[in-house]
């Protein structure tokens, strides 16, 4: 039994129970005791799951993935059971583990703004990392404009009095990103002595700058807010982002007091309201705005908790797709925007702003505890679908064979909104699969396509990123928070061998990222409870499912090679409000034609439907 949100027992559904919902050729016969009941007008009440330990209570809504472990009775126990090993194991094995950002619990150290500045590196340093960012992270100009923050970077230079100490914060944010992100370009397939130090001492001066970080915003009594204050505060949870590998409550945290900062800024009313507000400060404001809403969205939707900006509370309109070149501070009138056809630095940030609208509607639609009727999943379905056709041509997903002239960086983008949709709808028809097979056909079918093209993708990039390949250079994206994924099919657990074989190839690239990431180890253990396999007889090999014959060396779960170190060194989690939201990776696609997506390998005698998307 589990224990609802009400406090009252729920019953908890076993595997075999959960296989009899349909008789659908997919899920092989149906029970012969199966009865099926009217179509029902609403899914069950389901009201997320509650865990208890000694550090405290935590509750996550029915769509997290950890409330979908919890309400299947096998995978509960075994779960439960290697939980309770992991909290005794962990303080001992990961006592150096960062507690979270300083800036919650107060700075240890204060410091005056004198001894902020003489900590600054001198300036060829800071012009390099100052590169890398700008070079790098392609949230950068939905926060900053590039022009703008480079003649106050120049006048820096030239009086470093000159500027307040929050624009120090901003500053050290910059050089905390750059140097995460330098440290990602180390080769982890060369392992030396100086290497190794290298980065050892680049986690060093990234976690001085961290506290740079917190000492100036506490310096600039940054609840006040003020001129680069959201901006400061949400590249320093990007950074605090970067260095953890499961979700964290206190990130969540932060993120809910830079939202409301904003708000008491005024950053949720659309700037038309304020007539003297110049061209400049209205574009930036709207781009501000909109990317601590996704960020919003994407954290809680990680922890599992409703979002904090809900949609009726703003009226801020979307930016407008320009370069930082088309407008600045002396900008009497805003020029004509880009069109959507012209690949800017800020047309990725706008379309997946339009997806991103709308998973969030989806998010407050599962939060809220009213049950909802099947027309509305109708609704939000077709609005899903009018976003997602929405997408440019230039970032529209097709096959890595059509994506051989793209940057990384391009690929990614558009990997990453096909991600968010697929994501989407299994958020939106997971709770239907389970009412009687009359009413529970079309989101079964629905979410078992979104997830095995999740997975899909997952194996995708986990190729891709390999040395040598597309994606090598972008690996530092990679993050494990891709259960949603994976989970839909263990709640079904047919017995058709796509999915299984789909399932055992995740199951794989799961166990490299479970050395570090408690998270990544329930999955596991999930799987190995799914797939019946022993823990620790990961399998040497795994089948592609096209055909190559290559073979995808996996290391244990106990032992990790070079490849494997950095990527749990670099699992972060930015989720669905950042790009590189989970590992996808699959094998050598360049050798195919057509989209394998679309063409899944599967027997003769299966009867499963494809569609391309």
């Amino acid at each position: 039994m589990q224990t609802s949100s009400t406090g009252q027992p729920t019953a908890t559904p076993s595997l075999s129970s959960i296989t009899q919902t349909s008789n659908s050729p997919l899920f092989g016969p149906a029970q012969e005791n199966s009865t099926i009941e009217p179509r029902a007008t609403e899914p069950p009440a389901d009201y997320g799951s509650m865990q208890s330990n000694k550090d405290g209570e935590n509750y996550v809504g029915s769509a997290h993935w950890a409330a979908v472990l919890d309400s299947i009775a096998e995978l509960k126990d075994h779960v439960d059971n290697e939980e309770l090993l992991q909290v005794e194991q962990e303080a001992s094995d990961y006592p150096y583990l960062e507690t979270g950002p300083k800036l919650l619990y107060g700075c240890p150290t204060p410091a005056t703004k004198d001894e902020i500045l003489a900590s600054i590196p001198k300036r060829p340093v800071v012009d390099r990392l100052v590169s890398r960012y700008f070079n790098s992270f392609e949230m950068s100009p939905a926060v900053l404009h590039t022009v703008e923050f480079l003649k106050e970077y120049e006048i820096f230079w030239e009086d470093q009095t000159a500027v307040s100490v929050i624009w120090l914060g901003l500053l050290f944010t910059i050089m905390c990103l750059a140097t995460q992100f330098e440290k990602s370009r180390l080769d982890p397939g060369i392992q030396t002595p100086a290497i190794t130090y290298t980065g050892q001492d680049l986690s060093k001066t990234a976690e001085i700058f961290s506290l740079r970080i917190s000492q100036c915003l506490v310096l600039g009594n940054y609840t006040r807010g003020g001129p680069y204050v959201l901006e400061t505060l949400m590249l320093y949870i990007a950074a605090e982002i970067l260095v953890h590998h499961d979700a964290e409550i206190n990130v969540w945290i932060l993120m809910g007091t830079t939202v409301q900062i904003a708000m008491q800024m005024g950053y949720h009313r659309d700037p038309r309201h304020f007539k003297n507000m110049s061209p400049f400060a209205a574009e930036m404001r709207k781009r501000v705005w909109a990317t601590a809403v996704e960020m919003d969205l994407g954290i809680s939707a990680q922890m599992g908790l409703p979002r904090i900006v809900k949609q009726w509370q703003t009226d801020t309109q979307e930016p407008s797709n320009f370069q930082d070149n088309d407008f600045d501070k002396c900008t009497v009138e805003m020029p004509r925007p880009r069109p959507d056809t012209e690949l800017t630095p800020m047309l990725y940030r706008l379309v997946k702003a339009k997806m991103t609208s709308v998973l969030g509607l989806i998010w407050d639609f599962l939060a809220d505890m009213r049950p909802y009727p099947w027309s509305e999943v109708e609704e939000m379905d077709k609005k899903l679908n009018e976003a997602r056709n929405t997408i440019p041509e230039c970032l529209r997903w097709h096959s890595i064979a059509r994506c051989i002239t793209d940057s990384p960086q391009h690929i990614m983008q558009k990997v990453v909104l096909e991600t968010i949709f697929h994501r989407a709808k299994i958020l939106l028809h997971r709770k239907y699969m389970f009412n009687p097979p009359a009413a529970s056909d079309d989101s079964k079918r629905i979410v078992l396509e979104s997830a095995l093209k999740l997975l899909d993708y997952q194996h995708m990039i986990q190729e891709e990123i390999q040395p040598f390949c597309q994606l090598y250079q972008e690996r530092w994206r990679v993050t494990s928070h891709a259960r949603v994924e994976s989970l839909p099919l263990t709640e079904l657990l047919p017995n058709n061998e796509t999915i299984r074989r789909s399932l055992r190839r995740s199951y794989l690239i799961w166990v490299q990222s479970s050395v570090r990431s408690k998270e990544a180890r329930k999955v596991v253990k999930a799987l190995e409870v799914v797939l019946g396999i022993a823990g620790g007889s990961t399998p040497e090999t795994v089948d592609s499912g096209i055909g190559t014959g290559i073979p995808l060396d996996i290391p244990s779960a106990s032992v990790s090679s070079s490849i494997n170190e950095y990527c749990q060194e670099f699992s972060w989690g930015f989720g669905i409000q950042f790009p590189g939201f989970n590992s996808y990776l699959i094998p050598n696609w360049a050798l195919l034609g057509d989209d394998p997506l679309t063409a899944p390998d599967i027997g003769p005698d299966s009867e499963w439907q494809t569609v391309n998307g």
